[in-house]
């Protein structure tokens, strides 16, 4: 029944999980959308002070898409593409943003880019024109875009989340059916189970249920207590089985034990068995008795 209950414990559990992370990446990302404005305000403060101005207003700064920013500028100014790229990603790089991105720098009245280039993550991959060449004095917009994260990595939690929860399920099904397979073959070779199931000793079938042997189309009857003796045998094929335990098994439900009660049936049962010639109960002295096959 645990078993049964498993996997639906586990869903449940991951689920939450789930849940709860979306709920709190949904929270996250209200704050790092805000913060990411903030940002954009610190680089246009930082180009601010680069050109000497420290009077203007810092205008607000637009939004694009997710990924896009556009920084406006109150007052004209005049920049070396050199400068403006040390301040940008000296901003961005200590903030934590991401790696790639590319800047334009715009003309507001014309919307003509002056100046762009790209980072892209490894020095010698970037992309930077005109450096050392002296901007003319105009009123700009400087726009920020960064490179967009993929599916697979956006989500990366979220869908390492769902494998393990679908692993997981297939574990505690795979245990529920190896549990269920291992009940249904163990085999029923318990000496203190009755079984209508034959038991073969030698040629000899024997159905400890139904009191009775078969050699071939002969059916030969065993009493209770010789059933009981043989049955023991026959689970511990080829090994001694100690006399007191004998006795003890068959006989100790009577309260009286008589020794000797052991021998007759022993004899009995070879009797009963000498059909087969493969087939013989031995007596190991001072042990028991060892029902060879």
């Amino acid at each position: 029944m645990k078993f049964k209950i498993l996997p639906f414990f586990i869903v449940s559990c991951l689920l939450f999980t789930i849940v709860s992370f979306v709920a709190e990446k949904s929270d996250n990302s209200d704050f790092d959308a805000a913060k990411e404005v903030i940002i954009m305000r610190e680089i246009a403060h930082r180009v601010l002070r680069y050109t000497g101005d420290t009077s203007s207003r810092i205008l607000p700064v637009n939004r694009l898409a997710e990924n896009e920013f556009e920084i406006p500028f109150e007052s004209s100014f005049s920049f070396k593409p050199d400068s403006l790229v040390r301040i940008i990603d000296k901003v961005i790089s200590s903030n934590h943003l991401p790696d790639n991105y590319i800047v334009n720098v715009i003309e507001c009245n014309t919307s003509k880019v002056i100046f762009g280039y790209a980072i892209l993550g490894i020095e010698k991959k970037n992309i930077v024109p005109c450096l050392g060449r002296q901007q003319p004095n105009m009123r700009y917009c400087i726009n920020i875009k960064f490179e967009e994260a993929n599916w697979l990595s956006k989500n990366f939690y979220l869908l390492g989340l769902s494998f393990l929860s679908i692993s997981l399920v297939f574990f505690g099904w795979q245990r529920m059916k190896n549990t269920k397979s291992s009940v249904s073959t163990e085999p029923q070779n318990n000496e203190n189970d009755a079984s209508n199931t034959a038991i073969l000793v030698g040629k000899y079938e024997f159905f400890p249920d139904e009191l009775l042997l078969i050699y071939e189309e002969e059916k030969i009857s065993l009493t209770i207590k010789e059933a009981k003796v043989l049955s023991i045998f026959a689970y511990n094929l080829n090994q001694i089985i100690d006399r007191n335990r004998l006795q003890k098994e068959v006989w100790e439900d009577e309260g009286v034990i008589v020794g000797r009660s052991l021998d007759m049936f022993i004899s009995k049962l070879r009797k009963k068995l000498s059909q087969d010639p493969n087939v013989k109960i031995t007596n190991i002295h001072g042990k028991g008795y060892k029902l060879e096959v």
